[in-house]
């Protein structure tokens, strides 16, 4: 009798198990299907930037329930749209990681739309593309489809060079920290004067306080001149 029940339950647990990895594969295979979108960026995305950066997803493929099961956590907000009442809004506020409580809060806030629970728009932090430019997070954005994705880690990244926005404005390293104050962490090259600056931002689930998400900026330039551009300006992005 309690072989039985013994064999029962392991056959449970590899189910469970099983359903497990096919779900997570599915989410993997939607999330790679929006990022081939983004190869063919103005097919597939609009672009609207006033008053605030929007991305509409013309073809959507990404779920609200992959959200949830990337971070294990729900949004900090959901609002139903009143006059469509298949459609919500997903605010999630990400708050910068500081190294000493003496520094500077500064948190950042996104929100995602949904219709029929599929991803239909993506709004940016309006303080944040006042400071780097609508641009340079399209730029970004577009090289999205060209990112690194690492399935095993759920993490994905992306990153702008100087030569690649040649045209653009960017920001100076002492304008980024005026606004978002002091770096994460900042890492030295052993040579040359300038310095890697990482913001590390962080989702926490509403419920539990644990965290949920996690994304990095990393800003280059110079500490000696800091009213000078930056040179790159990098992004990665990690679930739970």
């Amino acid at each position: 009798m309690r072989q039985k029940l013994l064999s029962k339950r392991l056959l449970t647990a590899i189910g469970l198990v099983f359903l497990s990895l096919s779900l997570s594969g599915c989410v993997y295979l939607r999330l790679l299907s929006f990022k081939n979108q983004l190869k063919s960026f103005d097919q597939n995305v609009w672009v609207e930037s006033s008053p605030t950066l929007t991305f509409g997803f013309r073809n959507p493929v990404v779920k609200d329930s992959d959200f949830v099961f990337i971070s294990g956590a729900s949004p900090g907000k959901i609002d139903k749209v009143p006059q469509f009442p298949s459609e919500e809004i997903w605010t999630w506020t990400f708050e910068k990681r500081r190294s000493s409580p003496t520094h500077q809060p500064y948190t950042m806030e996104f929100r995602t739309r949904f219709k029929d629970g599929l991803l239909t728009q993506m709004e940016i932090d309006e303080a944040f593309v006042e400071l780097v430019g609508g641009n340079l997070i399209l730029s970004m954005f577009r090289n999205i489809g060209n990112a690194k994705i690492n399935k095993l880690r759920r993490s994905m990244s992306a990153e702008l060079n100087k030569n690649s926005v040649e045209e653009m404005p960017l920001p100076s390293l002492a304008e980024i920290m005026d606004v978002m104050g002091e770096p994460t962490r900042i890492a030295k090259p052993q040579s040359g004067s300038a310095a890697r600056c990482e913001y590390e931002f962080n989702f926490h689930d509403p419920e539990n306080g644990k965290k949920a998400g996690q994304f990095r900026l990393y800003f280059t330039g110079s500490l000696q001149d800091s009213q000078k551009a930056i040179t790159s300006f990098k992004i990665t992005g990690k679930a739970r």
